[in-house]
């Protein structure tokens, strides 16, 4: 899984399915909302999950169930069509399989060439109360998350170098705050139930969807030169792929649902985690720079378009001066009436602001100024790599120029 990108403009074309799962995500967010606001962290303690993880269990089951079936079926006496059906089935099979996730296109940071950064992550990891990351990656992208890789789910931390480059300290251990506090708990068996049943779920609805209306079909000869249409057999197609996978989608959708509230609690209690060990106030800053990526990206394509450093342009960002109150208050509107969000899985940034609000945090002065030499430490090690991505990261931004 890619680090997640800022999504900075509210989307009108998501498909039914997307805009179902948006609305769940949605309802969840506000229904939890009230009460973070209320009761902070002490309301993202886990509340009775037990139906979650037995649909989640009861999935996996039927599932195995099948393979076992198939695997009967295979030794069995049968003739052409049955040998037809039991290959089919294993094709289905490996297509719905389990598979290692992978980081890919990034740079693997060794601890022995790295020690500034994973002491950083150590000691922030600790004041979370979350188990360091078994791997930690830097990539060209603005964005940062934690990704669960390999057959055992190990924790990957992928941070984005034009992301970090664009940051004030308080801001960097805000990032890192938040996305290590999403490792709480996930190295629970139950957490790793629930990951397996949803890649599950996901891949057999991805299997069964259908094209989009406009998809271009390989099938049709175009050396004749000859123009045929191509629409009616394109939508009797669409119809009975759109039945066969409506089973699917609206199973995995009741899987989403059923993980909603439990998601939206996460993303505010490492909001809420984060602020423990940066202050409130640089995770509200954190959250308005994420508002603004779109121009900050825009400034620099620009850069790259001149043939000058965009690393360079993202570090004159950092240094720009704070926010006013009336100007934050503005974003937290901009955000309400745009939804503006981080990515579709995350609540909407002006509920994350004030659940923040409603519980301010100001960490031990000692404590902050340690970790603030870390960080700074760790930009040491980390501006080394910028001569190896400045490539990368330029061709990414012309390439969206163009």
């Amino acid at each position: 899984m890619p680090a997640p990108s800022p999504s900075t403009t509210a989307r009108t074309d998501l498909s039914w399915f997307a805009r179902r799962r948006r609305a769940v995500t949605d309802a969840a967010a506000r229904r939890t909302h009230a009460d973070l606001v209320a009761r902070g962290l002490s309301a993202a303690g886990s509340r009775t999950t037990t139906g979650l993880t037995v649909l989640a269990a009861g999935v996996l089951a039927v599932a195995a169930a099948a393979v076992a079936l198939l695997a009967w079926a295979t030794v069995l006496p049968k003739g052409l069509w049955g040998w037809v059906g039991v290959a089919a089935g294993w094709v289905l099979v490996a297509a719905l399989a389990p598979r290692p996730v992978q980081v890919k296109g990034t740079t693997e940071l060794d601890p022995a060439q790295f020690p500034a950064t994973h002491r950083l992550l150590r000691d922030l990891a600790a004041a979370v109360g979350a188990p360091p990351p078994a791997a930690v990656h830097v990539d060209a992208d603005f964005g940062a998350g934690v990704v669960s890789t390999g057959w055992t789910l190990r924790p990957t931390l992928v941070v984005g170098l034009p992301l970090w480059t664009c940051l004030t300290d308080d801001e960097r251990i805000a990032l890192l705050g938040h996305e290590l506090g999403h490792l709480r708990g996930r190295d629970t068996a139950r957490a790793a139930l629930l990951g397996h049943t949803h890649g599950l779920l996901e891949r057999l609805a991805t299997l069964l969807t259908p094209l989009p209306r406009d998809a271009v079909s390989d099938l049709e000869d175009a050396r004749l030169g000859v123009q045929r249409s191509n629409a009616m057999m394109n939508g009797i197609g669409r119809a009975v792929l759109a039945v066969g996978s409506l089973p699917a989608l609206l199973l995995l959708l009741v899987f989403e649902r059923a993980v909603a509230r439990e998601s939206q609690v996460r993303e505010y209690a490492a909001d809420l985690r984060a602020a423990e060990v940066a202050g409130t106030s640089a995770v509200v800053r954190l959250l308005l720079t994420a508002m603004g990526i779109a121009g900050i990206h825009t400034l620099a394509g620009a850069a790259a378009r001149r043939r000058e450093d965009p690393f360079a342009t993202l570090a004159q960002v950092r240094d720009r001066a704070r926010l006013t109150a009336g100007q934050i208050a503005q974003a937290r509107r901009r955000a309400r009436e745009e939804g503006l969000r981080w990515d579709a899985s995350h609540p909407r940034d002006d509920l994350r602001l004030s659940v923040l609000e409603a519980h301010p945090t100001a960490p031990d002065p000692t404590a902050l100024e340690a970790r603030h030499a870390l960080v700074r430490a760790a930009d040491a090690e980390l501006a080394g790599l910028r001569p190896v991505l400045t490539r990368p990261f330029r061709d990414d931004l012309l390439e969206s120029w163009i």
